[in-house]
């Protein structure tokens, strides 16, 4: 069906930049089908020409919230106008956002011209994102998108878990060896968790709080005192503070701030008990005590692989939950560095 004579009202929302609303105005008039009528700076006036419009374009480069009350007050104003949102680059969360506030499909204005055309002939249709048209470059974009934001994500990561491991020398193959456990242990407890990649990303960044603790803590050749433990006992708040501008999976962040509770409710930094906990940083806890109990430390060598199997076994129901203690075995230990002993199956 042609679109021609359709009023297309492109609306830049906030504080949307003069290169945004030119490349928003060209991919509108790069479409001969679609009639630009006009641009607004706020929601406000967005809800106004959304009474003059067929098709309202809406640019959505705002935190998530901003987006939402902005289609919303565009719908409540005009109930019949279709909304697409348009982002250069937007995080796949707000494209989620924007579908569920009521946008009916996603564009890039990055991509290609034709798609807007697509959209509007759906929208007037009735269509709405069941159209083939609209659903398909949505789709796309929205994959591209997730490829991109993983990228980025790994990079990310990768330099926190390096920043990590120059400060605290003493421990540096600490990270790697315990994220290759706990995604042992998790293929056991949960195989779906541990093909995710932010559970990868958890086990690397879970001491990335440590940036905060003063070298003469972290290296220091003895035990620390009781004032320095509360120094340290603050990493995890710490570093869940700094991996949540990223908007990681909460996963994630739930392996950085939740990795020292334990089962019995006496762990830091929120008293959690049981399966308060969440489940990947229970998993993660008994991996990350097996693998510092059995690497060396500048005030005590390596313990015996017997020893900290033993440990772990005795701390199940206080400090480990019973059910993740349970599938620990003696191949998810091999890759540990300096080798360890047989470890017997539990009980």
């Amino acid at each position: 069906m042609p679109c021609r004579g359709v009023h297309f009202a492109a609306v830049v929302v906030a504080d949307a930049n003069s290169r945004r609303r030119r490349a928003l105005r060209d991919v509108v008039e790069a479409h001969d089908d679609v009639d630009l009528v006009s641009e607004a700076a706020t929601a406000l006036e967005a809800a106004r020409l959304a009474n003059r419009a067929d098709v309202l374009l809406m640019d959505c480069d705002l935190p998530d919230a901003d987006i939402a009350a902005a289609i919303t007050l565009v719908r409540r104003a005009a109930g019949g106008v279709a909304v697409i949102a348009v982002s250069a680059g937007a995080d796949p969360d707000v494209v989620r956002t924007a579908l569920d506030a009521g946008a009916m499909s996603f564009l890039s204005h990055t991509g290609p011209a034709l798609t807007v055309g697509d959209a509007v002939s759906a929208a007037l249709r009735g269509r709405g994102m069941l159209d083939p048209d609209v659903i398909r470059p949505v789709l796309r974009q929205y994959g591209e998108l997730l490829d991109d934001y993983r990228r980025r994500d790994r990079a990310a990561i990768e330099s926190l878990a390096t920043a990590v491991e120059a400060k605290e020398t003493v421990t540096s193959r600490h990270l790697q060896a315990v994220s290759q456990l706990a995604v042992k242990l998790a293929e056991r407890v949960d195989p779906e968790l541990a093909r995710s990649d932010e559970f990868l990303y958890g086990c690397l960044l879970h001491d990335v709080g440590k940036i905060g603790v003063p070298e003469r803590i972290l290296t220091k050749p003895a035990p620390l005192t009781t004032e320095e433990w509360a120094v340290m006992r603050t990493h995890p708040s710490v570093g869940a503070e700094v991996i949540r501008p990223l908007r990681l999976a909460p996963v994630v962040e739930n392996i950085v701030l939740h990795h020292h509770e334990r089962w019995d409710g006496t762990g830091y930094p929120n008293g959690l008990a049981d399966e308060e906990i969440p489940l990947e940083a229970r998993i993660f806890a008994v991996c990350d005590a097996l693998e510092a109990m059995t690497a060396s430390r500048p005030y005590r060598g390596p313990m015996p692989a017997e020893a900290a199997y033993q440990r772990v076994l005795e701390g199940a129901g206080e400090q480990f939950d019973p059910g993740v203690v349970s599938l620990v075995r003696e191949e998810l230990l091999r890759d540990l560095e300096p080798p360890l002993a047989s470890i017997p199956p539990s009980p």
